[in-house]
C-alpha cells in the first residue's frame, strides 16, 4: 500500500496533465520512492486500489484516467479539486 505525498510539475500553475513525477510513501514496509508518471500510471494499473492521497482529514484513492498521455487523479471524495493538486511540489 502506498501513500503519494508529493508531486513533481513540468510548469505553473500546477495542473493534472502538468505532474511528471508523484512520491509514493511505502506503508507496509515498501520503499519509499519517486515514480515518473509513466511508471505510477503502470503500477496504479496493476495494483487497483492500492494507491492513496490522504489530507484535510479524507482519504481518496488514486486511478488511472485513459488520455494521451495516460495519467493520474483520485476517486472523488466531495472535494471539488482533485487531491494530488493539494500535495507539496518538488
Amino acid at each position: 500500500m502506498y501513500q503519494i505525498t508529493a508531486i513533481k510539475v513540468s510548469s505553473r500553475p500546477p495542473q493534472l496533465g502538468t505532474i511528471t513525477d508523484y512520491f509514493f510513501e511505502g506503508r507496509n514496509g515498501e520503499m519509499n520512492k519517486w515514480f515518473t508518471k509513466s511508471s505510477a500510471v503502470d503500477y496504479v494499473n496493476r495494483h487497483p486500489s492500492t494507491v492513496y492521497v490522504a489530507g484535510g482529514g479524507t482519504t481518496a484513492y488514486v486511478e488511472v484516467v485513459s488520455g494521451s498521455p495516460d495519467y493520474l487523479r483520485t476517486h472523488g471524495d466531495g472535494t471539488l479539486s482533485d487531491n494530488l493538486l493539494s500535495l507539496p511540489i518538488y
